[in-house]
């Protein structure tokens, strides 16, 4: 009977021994291959993000150095005023030789798009001005135009009466607001 007693406990220690041993395996390899599974997907979390973070490093340095081109470039550039007569849109003899000169400018830098700005003296409706601030810009647009600079990278603008340049209410200050002003587009930026 002893002998029964033991052989029993001794199947049921072997049987349970068994039985637990390939479960406990089984949720430490489990238990160890979600551990795996979660550190790899970890490691490629952190790669991505240093990725993107190299990525927006290389967008920053890409866009300041596109701002120092524009610089340097906009450092030479010969854009001054153009002036207009009173309720006049005809360019001025005496700024077409200027012209000329900013158009074989832009024709070496065609890359940099630029505003034409029309203005106005204060004289004359806000419409009227504006019209005319219009005109003033076209004209010039399309006289640079014809000495071969390309009409899509100059956008026109009036401002008409709204952005002198002298605040003054003079002959001499009115005729420094009668003018075409360039400017660079800065949203369209340098094009490459």
């Amino acid at each position: 009977m002893k002998f029964s007693v033991i052989f029993v406990m001794v199947f049921m220690l072997v049987c349970y021994g068994c039985a637990s041993s390939p479960t406990q395996y089984d949720q430490k390899d489990a238990t160890s291959a979600a551990d795996k599974a979660r550190l790899e997907q970890e490691e490629v979390l952190k790669r991505k993000a240093e990725e993107a973070r190299i990525t927006e490093e290389n967008l920053t340095k890409a866009r300041q150095e596109k701002e120092r081109l524009l610089q340097e470039k906009i450092g030479t550039a010969p854009l001054t005023d153009i002036y207009f007569d009173y309720d006049s849109y005809a360019i001025r003899s005496d700024d077409l030789s200027r012209l000329k000169e900013i158009g074989d400018w832009l024709k070496l830098n065609k890359d940099i798009p630029i505003i034409l700005e029309g203005h106005c003296d204060e004289r004359g409706t806000i419409e009227y001005n504006l019209a005319l601030g219009q005109k003033r810009a076209e004209v010039v647009r399309n006289h640079l135009a014809n000495v071969g600079v390309e009409e899509k990278r100059v956008k026109v603008i009036s401002y008409g009466k709204e952005m002198p340049a002298d605040h003054g209410h003079t002959e001499e200050a009115w005729a420094k607001n009668r003018r075409v002003h360039f400017a660079f587009d800065r949203q369209r930026g340098v094009n490459r």
